[in-house]
């Protein structure tokens, strides 16, 4: 059970996203300490709530979580003003925080930070409100300050990691759906009907991970540390774009095996000398052999509907996959 809920997880990442976090907690806090401030807890805040494990963020920190921050430390300051019971002024500032909160959306979710800093700054008020509430906004802007050199100088994010990653995923799904699909071509067992939930799902995965791809450029040219990467980002790019066009096929290929219930050995050949082809090209080697096999089987193919699907499937990786291997013949000379 433990294992299935840590596959496919980046356990190193998430490891050094919480280093991370207590390094910038702890720096911020003893930063604030000597600069007068007591229990600064805000200036140790921020790096908790705005470092996030984004891979594709040029210093992965949020910078509308800080944003937030600010702002319930401002709804907190304007309560205390208020002639209320506590119980009362905790009522305003969670109004007041939450809708607040709404419209400082972080990605699609409310930004809490803003309710949470206000209750935050209610619970650790004391003397006036004007010195309170001056000292916890430098606290704060010492804890953004801190988040932010962090982020950017220890473990920065590594787009090139995460999109290798993401694309050995992909190649193993889509090593597995090639075989199953050659298996039930072969025996004409119907089994593809069971799967086309898995294949859909692999399609839209490797769709995403291309929405991806404009992200991870951007964040690796405004990294220091990171920009050295970006001739590698460029062939891991063409990779995934042959990926996710291997997916769309395989997923159309499906649902044409699905709805034909065809037993053909040709064609079970073909699909998986392309399955091959296609594992080569997502590794970056040379696949233009196993095309050649496919081509051979499909010579022998006569049925029309799942045969077009892999002549298409079969120019595309033909397209991608020279392309990759001229890449890298050019790398290496």
């Amino acid at each position: 059970m433990i294992a299935r809920a840590l596959r496919g997880r980046d356990l190193i990442g998430e490891l050094r996203l919480a280093i991370k976090m207590t390094i910038g907690g702890t720096a911020a806090w003893w930063i604030a300490s000597e600069l007068g401030a007591q229990r600064p807890i805000f200036a140790a805040l921020v790096p908790l709530v705005a470092m996030t494990g984004d891979p594709f963020a040029a210093v992965s920190v949020s910078i509308g979580r800080i944003v937030g921050v600010f702002a319930g430390v401002g709804v907190g300051v304007a309560v205390t003003h208020v002639d209320l019971t506590s119980t009362w002024r905790v009522a305003v500032a969670l109004l007041a925080g939450t809708l607040i909160a709404i419209v400082l959306k972080v990605g699609e979710r409310p930004n809490l930070e803003v309710p949470i800093a206000a209750l935050f700054l209610l619970g650790f008020a004391g003397g006036s409100a004007s010195e309170l509430g001056v000292q916890r906004i430098w606290e704060t802007a010492v804890g953004a300050v801190v988040a932010v050199v962090v982020s950017t100088l220890l473990w920065p994010p590594d787009p090139i990691r995460e999109l290798t990653r993401r694309l050995d995923r992909l190649r193993q799904a889509l090593a597995a759906d090639f075989a199953a699909i050659a298996e039930d071509l072969a025996t004409g067992s119907g089994a593809t009907a069971d799967q086309l939930d898995d294949l859909r799902e692999h399609s839209l995965d490797a769709v995403r991970d291309v929405f991806e791809l404009d992200p991870a450029r951007r964040a690796l040219r405004l990294s220091p540390l990171r920009h050295p990467d970006l001739p590698r980002f460029e062939e891991l790019a063409r990779r995934i774009n042959l990926g996710a066009r291997a997916a769309r096929h395989a997923r159309s290929l499906g649902r044409d095996v699905a709805d034909t219930h065809l037993r053909d050995e040709a064609l079970a050949a073909a699909t998986r000398h392309l399955g091959d082809a296609a594992d080569r090209g997502l590794r970056g080697d040379d696949c233009r052999e196993a095309l050649d096999r496919a081509e051979l089987a499909l010579v022998e193919a006569t049925e029309p509907v799942v045969s077009a699907q892999l002549r298409q499937l079969w120019a595309d990786l033909r397209a991608g996959c020279v392309k990759t291997a001229d890449a890298g013949t050019v790398r290496g000379t």
